[in-house]
């Protein structure tokens, strides 16, 4: 009987000896290996964020981490403290209106556009894209609150008919991710 209970509190004794041995490291390489390539320039759709950074606008989350390198203070939802963030190739319009003097032109205030976007208009009762503006004939700027603007002036007399009747609806497009 002693000897049994001698050997139940060996095992008793060693079991937390086994178990404060170092963890593998390759958990933390891989998660360094992937903040390494997010963070290159070869790949500007991801960024890493630490918690107390925030989402940025225009940014939804692709996967929530730890890091040693972040602060532990403002954890996300389930107590990650860094999140893998991936660009929304999508345009984001906020508001719009006409403008100039004839109010022939229209403005369109939003977010994700690309310096290549260009803006899709059709009427308010068809599907059919009744103009384009690209380039030249659109001007993409950014006002002081850091927002978008696209600004173009309708160029037929059909689209100006339009827009002084009923309306138009516009789309600013992203080219390269086709949103």
């Amino acid at each position: 009987m002693k000897n049994s209970i001698s050997k139940v509190l060996l095992i008793v004794l060693l079991c937390p000896i086994i178990s404060c041995q170092k963890e593998d490291d390759s958990f933390i390489e891989e998660q360094t290996l992937i903040e390494n390539e997010i963070n290159s320039k070869s790949n500007p759709e991801y960024l890493f964020v630490c918690s107390v950074d925030g989402i940025p606008n225009g940014y939804f989350v692709e996967e929530y981490i730890h890091n040693n390198d972040c602060p532990f203070t403002n954890l996300f939802q389930g107590g990650y403290n860094a999140a893998i963030v991936k660009r929304n190739g999508t345009p984001r319009i906020i508001s719009a209106g006409a403008g100039c003097d004839d109010n022939y032109c229209i403005w369109i205030r939003g977010s994700n556009f690309d310096n290549n976007s260009y803006v899709d208009i059709r009427t308010t009762t068809g599907p059919s894209i009744i103009g384009t503006y690209r380039d030249a004939n659109r001007t993409l700027t950014t006002n002081a609150q850091g927002q978008q603007v696209i600004t173009l002036r309708l160029a037929s007399a059909y689209e100006r008919n339009k827009f002084a009747s009923r309306g138009l609806r516009i789309w600013v497009v992203n080219p390269d991710p086709r949103k």
